[in-house]
């Protein structure tokens, strides 16, 4: 058993110990049996999470997003062993990933940026995050954020869209068109195509008026759900682009949870609500709860973000529905869930640092044989009989995040099960020393932070520090961070709105708030009821960690082509290369090599012993499918409080060398086909005392490599010993030396550009190395990895490799050329750095020089400590100019 399970093992045996003996409780006997379940879901399908941390909340075009990925253990929330490798990925309103990285790790984490593009549409993107191993638990549980992309570098044509009031089904729609100018652009014709399938016009052509708008009577089917967005194109402007339609209908939906699950007659009840809007976000609502009798029972009010809940007993015989009015003044009637004569149901109170629970048992089982089960983040903290159906558990018993209390038998039947949300923060305390109170113009600004846990002990762990200029880059208050997304996001399905609201305060209205929102979003990543009956699935992804090659081979005769040898080389790195041999169903893997993006790689199938070719069938990269909730009332044209940072990104973006977008007039370029363009140049072509050109390889093209070599003068080969004169020579691969005949033996002449021959003076140039005689050979170059191999045992692939490192760049002021000069520094990201280091005392070091306008600087440190803690630090730096 490794150390990590065993000390797993330990924490539960020791936790269940000092709880049982705390309440005086019996523990069951089948305690060791639902601890082991627990410990099976720990060990066999250990559950990884990811939080990224960017450097800022939105971007224009042309920039960087800066991120750091945390990638902990969901129950430790300790640094993940597993994976080596996160990817994360840009995706826009119509589910189509714009950019995917993948981003390994080193001594630091994982951390990268991702590029954006001059022509990236302004709007909404969800920036999501996740390892490969993570799919097992499925994609409701990958790091999502919203962020927004403004575009005011590529300003050729602007659009501007207006919906009128909804009439008889039809919707008017303007859309404006501006040149960068800002005049209007009159008299073109604008394609259009409505990209859903109830649209009753695909594809139809307007023209532009005097005022530069199109108008149109756009008909939207309320029943249609679908993502709805036109595609817009001007011919002689060049200029293609997508407009999202929000979702018009009025409509909503509310879902009615009665606490822990079952709604009991005879006793009175919580029962909370959520009511969605037809855009997918909470709306407020008001109402009233009547029985089959249309006797009024209850009120409805909304609580918080569209949630909240009321009390009310059920009785035999009756049916409730309640009629709810939203916003709008729009009425609706619903369902409530019918009532139940048997089940178990449970109450829960908090007060005073302590979880009041109470159990009602309307079941033929006896009390004594139902048990309490609490656990948190999949570790068992508490087995106790429920001969006392009421009880009380401090919260300072259990770590921060969500709890989970259910009724169980010892059958490992589940009655049911209430979340609630711990509040035990314990946060560590961080402090932020600058070495000025104030600063000017290009000044240095020294910070010491210093990291303290809650018990005053220095933490270790590593960090991410992002500095931005307060007055462009607004910082949203509510939006999720490190704390909310790994203590509650991170753990629940489904969108939370405004996060960071449940985690303003410990006052009883935010506490209430949150207890409604585990009331109804309740769909957990522990499922109580599998892990108690060991449902533990096999994983179906595997734990990336390394690089590897896959794919099959197949013989002439479609079947899989066994203990044939199958070799890869990049085109792109030298010295990269593998090995492998298929196994009984043709399949072969690569492993032990690593390699970044935009590496290519040849591979070749060779069947030792057949004269027959193979087919070699190389595995494709799957990703996860990238639908994602991009709400489109989110005004994507509201932009009005991101002016003046888009504003200033344009402006920095034209000072540091950015070059204008000018549409130019369709060019024509003719060229001729090379006839050898696959033809690839050793240093060494043309050089040896004799050559085989591409021309003449042609004529023994089907001939092995070492057949070939054969029918060179001088050169012998016996078995896996190459010989010139008698002497073992150097062979060169595109001038990569090259030792066992094996590495080689798979080249069919085809496969060769040249061939240099050296046995006489002409060694000269490879010093002592050439005494022997030297081979040198020159292989075909194919440029496009996506054509056609020339053979069907040779394929070219090219992978999604690691994004190499690349450092957010700051300028050194007191460097003398950089200080004088008069370029002017219109940073909004001030300073990034995602890989700093606590020292043995806490303490963190670091330095960077201001920019131009005197705006203040927020600091924001992220990050967790090697045994787990959440640290996060929000602060201010003062920026004056004297």
């Amino acid at each position: 058993m490794k150390r990590n399970e065993r000390h797993f093992l330990f924490f539960l045996l020791i936790a269940l110990f000092l709880y049982s003996k705390s309440v005086n409780a019996q523990v069951p006997a089948f305690a060791d049996q639902i601890i082991n379940s627990f410990s099976k879901q720990y060990v066999n399908l250990l559950q990884e999470k990811v939080y990224l941390q960017t450097d800022k909340p939105y971007y224009s075009a042309g920039e960087d997003i800066w991120f750091k990925a945390y990638l902990l253990n969901s129950t430790t929330l300790e640094n993940s062993a597993l994976s080596k490798f996160v990817y994360v990925e840009l995706i826009d309103k119509r589910d189509s990933v714009l950019y995917r990285v993948k981003i390994k790790n080193d001594m630091f984490g994982f951390s990268g940026h991702i590029t954006l593009k001059l022509g990236v549409q302004t709007g909404y993107y969800s920036l999501r995050a996740y390892t490969c191993w993570m799919q097992n638990l499925g994609r409701d549980f990958f790091f999502k954020k919203i962020i927004f992309i403004g575009n005011t570098i590529d300003d050729r044509v602007t659009s501007h869209i207006v919906y009128g009031d909804p009439v008889g089904g039809f919707i008017p729609v303007s859309v404006e068109f501006t040149n960068s100018s800002r005049e209007p652009i009159r008299g073109k014709k604008v394609e259009l195509v409505q990209n859903w399938k109830s649209a009753d016009k695909k594809k139809f052509p307007l023209v532009t008026d005097n005022d530069g708008k199109i108008r149109w009577q756009m008909k939207v089917d309320s029943k249609d759900k679908s993502k709805k967005s036109i595609d817009v194109s001007i011919e002689d402007e060049r200029y293609k682009g997508t407009l999202y339609v929000p979702e018009f209908s009025s409509g909503f939906d509310v879902q009615f949870f009665p606490e822990s699950g079952v709604l009991l007659n005879n006793i009175f009840q919580t029962i909370a609500f959520k009511a969605i809007g037809e855009n997918g976000l909470s709306t407020s609502v008001s109402g009233k709860v009547f029985n089959n009798k249309n006797e009024e029972v209850a009120d409805i009010t909304t609580l918080n973000k569209g949630m909240g809940r009321f009390a009310m007993q059920t009785h035999p015989g009756e049916t409730y529905y309640a009629i709810v009015k939203s916003g709008e003044g729009i009425r609706k009637r619903f369902e409530l869930p019918k009532s139940h004569e048997t089940g178990v149901v449970m109450r829960l109170v908090y007060n005073k640092g302590k979880i009041l629970y109470e159990v009602t048992n309307n079941t033929n089982v006896q009390d004594k044989l139902l048990y309490l089960l609490l656990h948190s983040r999949g570790k068992v903290y508490a087995i106790q009989s429920l001969r006392n159906l009421r009880g009380q558990i401090s919260e300072s018993f259990l770590p921060a995040g969500i709890a989970s209390l259910s009724v169980i038998d010892s059958l490992g039947y589940t009655y049911c099960e209430r979340l609630t949300f711990v509040r035990n923060f314990n946060l560590p305390v961080i402090s932020m020393e600058s070495n000025k109170p104030t600063y000017s113009k290009h000044e240095l600004v020294d910070l010491n932070l210093n990291l303290k846990s809650a018990l005053g002990k220095a933490i270790d762990g590593n960090f991410s520090i992002s500095v931005t200029d307060s007055h462009v880059v607004k910082q949203d208050s509510l939006a999720d961070n490190i704390q909310t997304n790994l203590l509650l996001t991170s753990d629940i399905k489904g969108y939370v709105e405004d996060p960071s609201s449940y985690f303003v305060d410990n006052t009883a209205t935010t506490r209430e708030k949150t207890d409604v929102l585990m009331m109804t979003q309740g769909w957990h990543r522990f499922d109580t009821a599998d892990v108690v009956k060991s449902v533990n699935n096999k994983p179906k992804f595997y734990a990336e960690v390394g690089q590897t090659l896959s794919g099959k081979v197949k013989n002439i005769l479609n079947g899989p082509a066994k203990k044939c040898d199958v070799i890869a080389i990049s085109s792109s790195y030298r010295n990269m290369f593998g090995t492998s041999k298929t196994d009984s169903l043709g399949r072969f893997l690569i492993s032990g090599i690593e390699f970044p993006d935009s590496t290519s790689f040849v591979l070749k199938a060779n069947k030792a012993g057949s004269f027959a070719d193979v087919e070699i069938i190389p595995d494709v990269d799957n990703f996860p499918d990238s639908e994602s909730f991009i709400p489109v009332s989110l005004k994507a044209n509201t932009l009005t409080d991101k002016n003046e940072y888009l504003k200033q990104s344009r402006e920095k973006y034209y000072n540091e060398g950015g070059m204008w977008v000018i549409s130019l007039n369709e060019v024509t370029v003719k060229a001729r086909k090379n006839s050898n363009s696959n033809a690839n140049k050793s240093y060494y072509t043309g050089m040896g005392d004799s050559q085989v050109t591409t021309e003449q390889l042609e004529l023994y093209k089907n001939l092995s490599f070492t057949n070939l070599l054969m029918t060179f003068p001088g050169v012998q080969v016996n078995g896996d010993k190459i010989s010139i004169r008698g002497s073992s020579p150097l062979i060169l691969i595109d001038d990569m030396e090259v030792h066992d005949i094996s590495e080689f033996s798979y080249l069919t002449a085809k496969d060769l550009a040249s061939v240099d021959i050296f046995k006489g003076a002409n060694t000269i140039i490879f010093g002592s190395r050439g005494a022997n005689g030297v081979i040198a050979i020159a292989l075909k170059k194919y440029e496009n990895v996506k054509n056609t191999s020339p053979s069907t045992s040779v394929a070219r692939i090219m992978p999604l490799g690691y994004q190499k490192p690349v450092e957010f760049y700051t300028p050194k002021y007191a460097m003398g050329t950089l200080y004088r000069s008069q370029d002017t520094d219109l940073r909004t990201t001030i300073y990034w750095n995602p890989k700093l280091v606590a020292d043995k005392n806490g303490n963190i070091h670091v330095s960077f020089y201001a920019a131009d306008k005197a705006n203040n600087y927020t600091v924001i440190v992220e990050g967790v400590s090697n045994t787990g803690e959440i640290c996060r630090y929000v602060g201010v730096l003062r920026r004056e100019d004297k």
